[in-house]
């Protein structure tokens, strides 16, 4: 019991077909990657599969999950209200990860619709989990979801709480899929979402890099200038999903990687071996 796969999903919602339409072939090499590793996700038969976003209830001081029976969302902020999904949550597993957090420090917060007003937050999941949960659920997926959001906390904490994910899961008995939503470096060429920065494309390729040689402890050591000049969005839930896979004999697969709109996008698998 414990994490049985594991992956890197990027998130533009142009490749939604009812979000992208026709300029969904623009990235099709993404879209293509996805359609695989939801076949390899799928394969590996999970009980449950835990998303890592950058764009839900992103706090400072600790990791946000949504505490709900039921989790919905839709395309409506992308032109397209009929791109819709619900899903179940799994809340004694919520309830189980609290306490791991707690006997480690690691601040979680449980929350529940009221919540999600009283901050300002959405009370529907954000296109970093419907956009890789679009291509798992076409590969067939049928299990609880369990919706994170990224922490504003240094990376040693965030990949210590990654590992309270497989423990979690373990004392549970449970098999579980990690997803790591995001994008890479904004800023790869000019006109980009957040302008361009030389380095930009040098953060991609060095992270790519070690990813796909498996070399994890190093993306923690990575130059935090040449992150912040990226202006990315993943490296935090990467560091989260890695740190759920640190004890496992792990095979890496980067499937593909593209930015043709000044956005790097990353597909990458992380497969557990016996």
């Amino acid at each position: 019991m414990g994490i049985t796969f594991a992956g890197l999903s990027p998130h533009p919602p142009l490749i939604i077909p009812e979000v992208g339409g026709q300029r969904k072939k623009e990235v099709q090499k993404t879209i293509d990657s996805l359609s695989d590793l939801g076949e390899e996700l799928v394969n590996s038969e999970p009980d449950i599969l835990i998303t890592i976003s950058p764009h839900g209830p992103v706090l400072r001081d600790g990791i946000a999950v949504i505490y709900t029976k039921e989790l919905k969302g839709d395309f409506r902020d992308f032109g397209a209200p009929q791109a819709r999904y619900e899903m179940k949550s799994n809340l004694k597993f919520i309830d189980k990860l609290k306490n791991e957090t707690d006997e480690n420090n690691i601040k979680l917060i449980k929350l529940e619709k009221k919540d999600l007003q009283s901050y300002g937050f959405s009370n529907e999941l954000d296109h970093g989990v419907m956009v890789p949960l679009h291509y798992l659920l076409e590969a067939g997926l049928d299990v609880p979801v369990i919706a994170i959001s990224m922490g504003l906390l240094d990376y040693k904490t965030l990949y210590n709480f990654g590992k309270l994910l497989d423990n979690t899961l373990r004392k549970m008995n449970l098999d579980g899929a990690v997803i790591a939503s995001g994008d890479l470096s904004h800023k790869l060429k000019p006109g980009a979402p957040a302008g361009y920065d030389p380095e930009a494309e040098n953060f991609d390729k060095k992270l790519t890099n070690l990813l796909s040689q498996g070399k994890f402890e190093n993306v923690l050591k990575m130059d935090k200038s040449l992150i912040e000049k990226a202006g990315e969005c993943g490296f935090r839930p990467i560091i989260m999903t890695l740190g759920a896979i640190q004890d496992y004999n792990v095979e890496s697969d980067l499937k593909s990687y593209e930015g043709p709109f000044g956005v790097g996008y990353a597909v990458c698998s992380f497969k557990i071996n016996e």
